[in-house]
C-alpha cells in the first residue's frame, strides 16, 4: 500500500477504455461449427494453397477468359451508356456511369514534371570525402585514365 491509499483509502481502478473492437456474441451451436473438421477443411480450401506462391494460392485467369471478356467491351460501353441515359436509376449510378465512360474514351490532362539536374560535384571530392568519414580506409576504384603517346614525331 502506497502512502496515499493509506491517507485516503484505496484507490479506484482506472476507467476501462471506451471503443475499440467489440467482440460479437456467439451461440454455442456456432462456436461448435467453427471447431469441426469440416470447417477448417472449408478454411483451407478457400484459403491460400501450397504450390501457387506466385499467385498467392490463386490461379491466374486463363488467356482465353481474357480474350472472350476482351471481345464483350463494346457490350459493356453499350450498358453503361443505356444506365447513363436511364431516368428510372439513381444520378448517383447514371454519373457513375458517365464517369466510367469518360475515362474509357478521354485522356487524362498530362501532369507537368520540371526535372533540374545540377552536378557541381566531382567524384575525387566525393571519394576523399567519403574517406574522411569513414572509419575504415577505403579503396579507389576510378579507373585510371588511358595514355595515347603520339607517334607523330617518330
Amino acid at each position: 500500500m502506497s502512502e496515499i491509499e493509506t491517507d485516503i483509502g484505496p484507490l479506484p481502478a482506472p476507467p476501462k477504455k471506451k471503443g475499440g473492437r467489440r467482440k460479437r456474441a456467439v451461440n454455442p451451436k456456432e462456436q461448435e461449427r467453427w471447431q469441426s473438421d469440416e470447417w477448417k477443411e472449408h478454411l483451407k480450401k478457400v484459403g491460400f494453397q501450397k504450390g501457387r506462391e506466385k499467385t498467392g494460392g490463386r490461379v491466374a485467369t486463363p488467356k482465353e477468359t481474357k480474350e472472350w471478356i476482351a471481345g464483350k467491351s463494346q457490350d459493356v460501353a453499350q450498358f453503361m451508356w443505356d444506365l447513363m441515359h436511364d431516368d428510372t436509376q439513381p444520378i448517383k449510378e447514371r454519373r457513375a456511369a458517365a464517369v466510367w465512360l469518360g475515362e474509357m474514351s478521354m485522356a487524362k490532362a498530362p501532369t507537368e514534371q520540371k526535372v533540374e539536374v545540377n552536378h557541381t560535384h566531382d567524384i575525387g571530392a566525393m571519394l576523399l570525402e567519403a574517406q574522411r568519414m569513414a572509419t575504415t580506409k577505403l579503396i579507389d576504384v576510378t579507373p585510371k585514365p588511358k595514355v595515347i603517346e603520339d607517334d607523330s614525331d617518330v
